[in-house]
């Protein structure tokens, strides 16, 4: 039996490890530019605050020791993910798991900081501008972090499956939204400073 037909659905592995590759930077770069209309639109809001409409009495921005806390926490996690994936990424080679599962449990425990600080924030009805910008910069950054987490959390289960050996371009394309993730949130709580 004539076994040529299976594989014709299979790619060659340096056009597999292209397509991850171009997959997310594609992602990356349609994420950047809605980081970038966050903080433009709420740049521009700040700057046309004439009349003191866009921050009034009484708002209040997130605190700035638990977002500190949450930004180096970040570093970590991205330091962590890098010696992980620079030993993952050769064939053959595993990683030091204890880097991985530490970068993970950084990235979660961020995820729910920042999910915790925009539950902490409630702010009243009606929502000035300020206020919905703030809870737009927490709520993105919460979101991205969770994300980030879950996908670390499908890592993991792949490794512990035994399923990176032969796809070690994995590590690599997903330490590229890994970092991409810190730099965004990192910026975005920079921004968030910047407001208050």
């Amino acid at each position: 039996m004539d076994t040529s037909l299976e594989h014709v659905h299979e790619l060659e592995p340096h056009i597999k490890v292209a397509r991850a590759k171009a997959g997310v930077v594609m992602l990356i770069i349609s994420d950047a530019l809605s980081v970038l209309a966050i903080l433009a639109g709420g740049g521009y809001l700040r700057a046309l605050n004439t009349e003191n409409a866009y921050k009034i009495a009484g708002d209040f921005a997130p605190a700035f020791t638990p977002g500190l806390l949450i930004v180096i926490g970040l570093v970590l996690s991205g330091i962590f993910y890098y010696l992980w994936e620079r030993r993952a990424s050769k064939a053959g080679a595993t990683g030091q798991m204890p880097f991985l599962l530490l970068a993970l449990l950084l990235m979660l425990v961020a995820g729910v900081a920042e999910t915790w600080i925009g539950e902490v924030l409630r702010y009243g009805v009606p929502i000035s501008a300020y206020e919905s910008v703030q809870l737009l910069v927490v709520t993105y950054t919460a979101v991205h972090l969770l994300l980030a987490a879950f996908i670390g959390i499908l890592l993991v289960g792949r490794i512990l499956r035994g399923r990176l050996a032969g796809h070690e371009f994995i590590a690599e394309v997903t330490g590229y939204w890994w970092y991409y993730t810190v730099v965004a949130s990192v910026i975005m709580w920079l921004f968030g400073v910047y407001l208050a």
